[in-house]
């Protein structure tokens, strides 16, 4: 018997998550969730994005936001520190980057009581000294590089991020996913606010491309050509796979396997996939499975 873990999810070719930087985008918000919502209904697909949120950005109509979509599935959170004004990096003050790094998790755990595992450096601005006071605090760290990266060759507190030329055609971005598709890789695309006006900066995208982006993913996860996820969802599935051993048993019933592993299953808590003899099984944290 041949038993291996799935690089991604279901044994997908590769995966694709977004991640909406800062928190804050007025009626941007509405129309984001209209098309999450359109897609979900449309497809059975339902896109979960990382909402990267800095502490002094949010008010309240954007918290009770946010929490509808998390409450609905269709986000989860990163830090994105408390007021965007620090740089990771040993220019800072010690004592300032400690507390900005805590004060960024405790304070977004207790807006939307949730467990918060990543953080987002503003402006890509980290270096080694600023990632190791990170890594007291967070499981991973995406900064602002522009690249498309493979999962083999992934240092979690350097994600990379592929981040699409916004503001440009509809081809663009659908080669972008056709791309990832083709490389086996994960693309962490950077956004911040949905737009009807003609904009190119990489703050913005525009409605009528970010619908059909999100079509095309919806309908290429349902080829499980990708695995459509949360940029917090692909790293508790790294951590998993990377820190696990299948462990087989043989019973009257057959033969079952369980994941030997140390991680905390309460924060970890999502499946990851077996491959047993190139049939994929979904297997999660304290769970047992009859193969």
């Amino acid at each position: 018997m041949e038993i291996k873990f799935a690089t991604y999810f279901n044994n997908a070719k590769g995966a694709y998550s977004f991640v909406f930087d800062d928190g804050c985008y007025g009626e941007s918000n509405g129309w984001m969730y209209e098309i999450l919502r359109d897609v979900y209904e449309k497809t059975g697909v339902k896109i979960k994005i990382t909402s990267a949120q800095t502490i002094n950005f949010i008010s309240p109509g954007a918290r009770d936001f946010w929490q509808n979509l998390y409450n609905e599935g269709y986000c989860d959170f990163s830090a994105h520190s408390v007021d965007h004004c620090l740089g990771y990096n040993k220019s800072a003050d010690p004592e300032k980057l400690d507390y900005d790094a805590r004060a960024s998790k405790e304070m977004l755990e207790k807006m939307y009581n949730t467990k918060v595992i990543s953080f987002v450096t503003p402006g890509g601005g980290d270096d080694i000294e600023g990632i190791q006071v990170l890594k007291k605090y967070y499981y991973a760290n995406r900064n602002g590089h522009d690249r498309l990266n493979d999962t083999y060759n992934m240092n979690l507190y350097d994600i990379g991020t592929f981040t699409a030329n916004f503001g440009y055609s509809k081809k663009e971005y659908l080669d972008n996913i056709d791309l990832t598709i083709k490389n086996g890789g994960w693309t962490v695309k950077m956004n911040h606010w949905l737009t009807k006006k003609e904009q190119d900066t990489h703050h913005s995208q525009r409605l009528d491309t970010f619908l059909p982006e999100c079509m095309y993913l919806a309908e290429q996860q349902l080829k499980n050509n990708l695995w459509v996820c949360s940029m917090n969802d692909m790293i508790k599935y790294i951590y998993i796979r990377d820190n696990s051993k299948i462990v087989t048993e043989k019973t009257e019933n057959g033969t079952e396997a369980y994941l030997d592993c140390d991680l905390d299953k309460e924060l970890f808590d999502i499946p990851v996939t077996i491959m047993v003899d190139n049939k994929p099984y979904n297997i999660a944290l304290g769970e047992k499975i009859t193969l």
